[in-house]
């Protein structure tokens, strides 16, 4: 073959080669561009059971390798084509629903997604079947009030938000000096129910109630809580008392295990109407509210405990009046009249025209006990005997009795301390 031949034939070897490598970059391009997306179901299967109204669906879906992305998704439920669900523009998969209306309780639906990706390539869900349908729980009651329309007797009253309840129950805590007595279901009502009565309670115990509904696929929230209370406070023991001329002190009886503070109101003699007058930290039985306080008035309180989640009904109302009269303190001293008994004395103002009794308070300190009252002293008497003292550590304090109707007294001598060993 002479050196012309011979170009023409590399040439035309070269040519081919060419051709075949391009067909291979082709091949490869295409294999690339036409990769199937896949999708896997989890939830819910074949067997599995849904409820009225929206239900999320959980599956996994992802291009092929080498794709560009999906695009979007189609539904079809019983082969009928329902909704298109579009790719999040971020490029991760969108929540997918199936949502069914109350036709449908107690019926069973077969659905299956197909995925598409950008180049248009499809892959169809694995189908499931026999998903069945049934009704969802009802929605929990709201604004639950309660009262005592007598003293044994509580008025349970809330707001029915649910369609397809089956009925309510009732739930009822007790907490009394005996203890806590938990929530349990006292009353299981009809559907529709709005109000029921609460009977044969106690004046002398805390009661908190909730309401929740059902049907046969479960329970609702509960309703908030609330606690009635009787007339006379109940539980609460709250008191007023006024101090001298310009202080109130308030007492009350902590009854509750989870409070995160107490709302003290006083009541406005302007507008007639309560209003905050401080927050004070949990635990705490006693407050002196000297805000604005004049002399010879009556001032009215009354008070609630909260929660993080609920604030409770306002306790009973108290009253009290500071006095007209600028009347100092006793004063306290002590001597031992034998090893385990003491003898109080005091003095006090006696330039008014008014006659005071006076009462004597004492605390064992050794049992972390509240001050009580252990005397109370009639007028130009100044001195009480505490005898057979055990040992321990002991405080005693006096006050007089300014006006007994009103509340009114003066304020408490120096503290003294006592150690009997």
């Amino acid at each position: 073959m002479n050196k012309k031949n011979k170009n023409i034939v590399s040439a035309i070897i070269f040519i081919i080669v060419l051709m075949t490598l391009n067909s291979c970059v082709e091949s490869i391009s295409e294999t690339q561009t036409s990769a199937t997306p896949s999708i896997e179901i989890n939830f819910p299967k074949t067997n599995d059971t849904i409820m009225v109204g929206k239900n999320l669906v959980f599956y996994t879906a992802a291009d092929g390798a080498g794709g560009t992305g999906l695009s979007h998704y189609e539904l079809f439920i019983n082969g009928i084509y329902v909704q298109k669900f579009t790719q999040n523009t971020d490029g991760t998969n969108p929540p997918i629903y199936i949502t069914v209306d109350s036709t449908m309780i107690g019926r069973t639906i077969s659905y299956y997604i197909i995925v598409y990706n950008k180049s248009g390539k499809l892959k169809v869900s694995k189908v499931q079947q026999n998903i069945y349908i049934k009704d969802k729980p009802p929605t929990a009651p709201s604004d639950l009030v309660g009262t005592f329309t007598n003293s044994t007797t509580v008025t349970l009253l809330w707001k029915d938000n649910s369609y397809n309840e089956k009925g309510f129950e009732v739930w009822r805590k007790d907490i009394s000096n005996n203890g806590t007595i938990d929530y349990r279901r006292i009353k299981t009502l009809t559907e529709n129910t709005i109000s029921t009565t609460d009977i044969g309670l106690s004046s002398f115990t805390a009661y908190y109630y909730k309401v929740r509904a059902f049907n046969s696929s479960g329970y609702s929230d509960f309703s908030n809580e609330v606690s009635p209370m009787t007339a006379n406070g109940g539980p609460w023991n709250l008191k007023a008392e006024g101090i001298g001329m310009s202080t109130i002190r308030l007492t009350w009886s902590d009854f509750v295990p989870n409070e995160l503070g107490f709302i003290i109101e006083r009541l406005d003699a302007f507008t007639a109407q309560f209003k905050q007058l401080t927050i004070v930290a949990p635990n705490t039985t006693e407050y002196l509210d000297t805000q604005q306080i004049s002399a010879g008035v009556t001032y009215t309180y009354r008070i609630a405990y909260f929660t993080s989640t609920a604030r409770s009904p306002y306790s009973n109302e108290v009253s009290a009046a500071t006095s007209t009269l600028n009347i100092p303190a006793p004063n306290l001293s002590f001597s031992m009249t034998s090893p385990n008994s003491i003898r109080l004395v005091w003095t006090y103002d006696n330039t008014q025209s008014q006659s005071f009794e006076t009462e004597v308070e004492k605390r064992v300190v050794t049992n972390g006990s509240s001050f009580t009252r252990i005397a109370t002293k009639a007028n130009g008497v100044t001195e009480h005997f505490d005898n057979n003292l055990p040992s321990g550590t002991y405080e005693y304090r006096v006050r007089q009795v300014i006006q007994a109707n009103t509340n009114t007294y003066t304020p408490y001598s120096k503290t003294i301390v006592v150690t009997i060993q």
